[in-house]
């Protein structure tokens, strides 16, 4: 990973903190995409000079289009994308607002959809890799998960599909 440039999802806390801070140490140069700029300045201040961050809502395109070619302006490329941005819904879905389920669906699948459409053609030229996180929910859903466990299901079956469009180009694809 020495000099590769990883572009992560959702890195201010949790799982992507951790990963981030694991692919710093092993060389690495990050651009920390996420929601919480307060978290990733200081992030990106504890890993060190050779990273950046952008403030972004896996949501909104035109937000992850300008954090794609901030981190090829900033870094000078994108080797890897680490979609790892996500949010839990618990409670049934008799007894969770619509909003909050079709939101957990959003940032989990589309959010995941929308960062691999914005990253595409970086990762595409250097013949990278895409990790797309999904969840043991995915194979084995609970009740009052249902639309995390669908959306981590999503993410599952749209890296299956989306790994064997790009084969072909080297483009590796893992979930």
């Amino acid at each position: 990973l020495t000099d590769k440039v990883v572009l992560i999802t959702g890195p201010a806390r949790g799982i992507g903190a951790g990963m981030a801070r694991r692919l710093a140490a092993r060389g690495a140069r990050l651009a920390l995409v996420g929601m919480e700029p307060e978290r990733l300045a200081a992030l990106a201040a504890e890993l060190g000079p050779r990273h950046a961050w952008f403030e972004c809502d896996v949501t909104d395109q035109g937000a992850l289009d300008a954090a794609a070619r901030g981190t090829v302006d900033a870094l000078g490329g994108i080797d890897v994308v680490v979609a790892n941005a996500g949010v839990a819904s618990n409670g049934t879905v008799a007894a969770t607002p619509a909003e909050a389920l079709a939101r957990t669906i959003e940032v989990n699948l589309i959010g995941v959809v929308r960062t691999v459409k914005s990253t595409l053609p970086h990762v595409e030229a250097r013949r990278g890799y895409y990790l797309l996180l999904s969840s043991a929910a995915a194979v084995a859903p609970l009740p009052g998960i249902a639309a995390y466990a669908a959306s981590k299901s999503g993410v599952e079956q749209f890296g299956n599909a989306f790994r064997l469009e790009v084969a072909h180009k080297g483009v590796g694809v893992g979930t």
